[in-house]
């Protein structure tokens, strides 16, 4: 059984073509041009056509999270925000505004007064100066010491990766000070203690976004709702989580205030404007903890492990129809090709509709396009007679 499983001639032309992708892989284009098109192909992802295209339509408010917008972060406006909101008893308050330096000073006591007050206002702050020797950062900012030191602060900065997009975030990061939780992670610890837990137990370093609302399935409120004074505010926000910050969709002035990228972008591909604010993407987080709902990634290994099984399988296939079908055997190959590639297309698409199960099937598909040519290309060198073809073993000369 495994001499029909295992055969000599598949097997060298399987090694052949992960060969050709290896060195694929270590050339790096540099040529001005093609700048474009790489960026383009590397800020791509199939499951982005999931988000913009298959997600579910329905509009159902999560009660739990609440947004307001801040405008154009104006200090005596936040706490004037910040007032209202505290007296309105929520579990979880987060502002997502950086309190980088001190301005007014009556404001700014304000501000302070309004923070020694509660203990459930999460500040946002950025990390800053990665070390790479030491896999930290130098430190978290952003955020005065006058504020700092009564307000718990979660870093709200996104990772950049190769690509626009933003599709991960840490729960955590370490500094020279210590462990620090993200923006939304610390915010979600104020409301589900258990939630993030449950994260910081599956030790990912970083964990894909589950992006399931534009800011549709959100509370929303302005200004000018929150600071209403014949507002009771308890039934609206009383134990639930708040979130403060630029989210003003119709202000054409600053349009790119803290906005970015994201898989639920219509324009998944050549994308002209980013499309959601820094806000609206920490809701996600905080209801993607909320819900336990991970996204589940395939291992790398065992992405690799089933390349190399698929394109194996290839070769047979191919040797399969060069033996029954000669005279077809390069337009059938041709159409195989196109079909599979079809069929991987929407099983990767499915299984990350369906279950949450992210699978980077790159290097597979790449040998799905290359293994024909390698094929021709191995069978001319091969039948060339060449002096290293004869010190091969006899049982794969035979094969040759």
């Amino acid at each position: 059984m495994w001499r029909k499983l295992f055969r000599p001639y598949p097997a060298i032309v399987t090694v052949f073509v992960f060969a050709v992708i290896g060195i694929l892989s270590l050339i790096s284009l540099n040529i001005h041009f093609l700048d474009p098109f790489r960026h383009g192909i590397k800020d791509y992802d199939i499951t982005d056509i999931v988000y913009s295209r298959f997600r579910n339509g329905k509009t159902e408010i999560d009660e739990r999270i609440v947004i307001v917008n801040t405008g154009r972060p104006d200090r005596a406006t936040v706490t004037a925000l910040l007032e209202r909101i505290t007296a309105a008893q929520p579990k979880a308050i987060g502002v997502d505004i950086l309190f980088s330096d001190r301005k007014d000073s009556a404001t700014d006591s304000l501000l302070q007064a309004v923070l020694k007050k509660s203990d459930n206002i999460v500040l946002a702050s950025v990390l800053k100066n990665y070390r790479e020797d030491l896999g930290r950062f130098e430190m978290e900012a952003e955020v005065d010491t006058f504020f700092q030191h009564y307000a718990r602060t979660g870093f709200a900065n996104f990772p950049s990766l190769e690509t626009k997009t933003i599709r991960f975030f840490p729960p955590r990061e370490m500094t020279a000070a210590g462990s620090v939780h993200s923006f939304a992670t610390e915010v979600t610890r104020l409301f589900d203690p258990a939630a993030v837990e449950r994260v910081l137990k599956r030790k990912n370093d970083l964990e894909r976004i589950h992006f399931t609302s534009k800011g549709d399935h959100f509370i929303q409120f302005e200004p000018a709702n929150i600071l209403d004074t014949t507002i009771d505010l308890r039934p609206l926000l009383g134990d639930k989580i708040v979130l403060l910050g630029y989210n003003d969709a119709y202000n054409d002035e600053c349009p790119l205030l803290d906005k970015f990228y994201t898989p639920l972008n219509e324009r998944y591909t050549g994308r002209s404007e980013p499309d959601m604010y820094g806000i609206i993407i920490h809701a996600n987080i905080i209801r993607m903890l909320l819900d336990r709902k991970y996204i589940f990634t395939v291992p790398g290994w065992l992405s690799f492990f089933f390349a190399v099984l698929y394109c194996y399988a290839n070769v047979i296939l191919l040797e399969w129809v060069h033996h029954r079908y000669p005279r077809l055997y390069h337009p059938i190959i041709r159409i195989l090709q196109v079909l599979e590639f079809t069929l991987l297309f929407f099983l990767i698409a499915l299984l990350f509709y369906a279950f949450r199960i992210k699978w980077d099937f790159t290097t597979g598909m790449l040998a799905l396009a290359l293994y024909f040519d390698v094929l021709l290309s191995y069978e001319g060198l091969s039948g060339s007679h060449r002096p290293w073809i004869n010190r091969l073993p006899r049982i794969l000369r035979k094969n040759l």
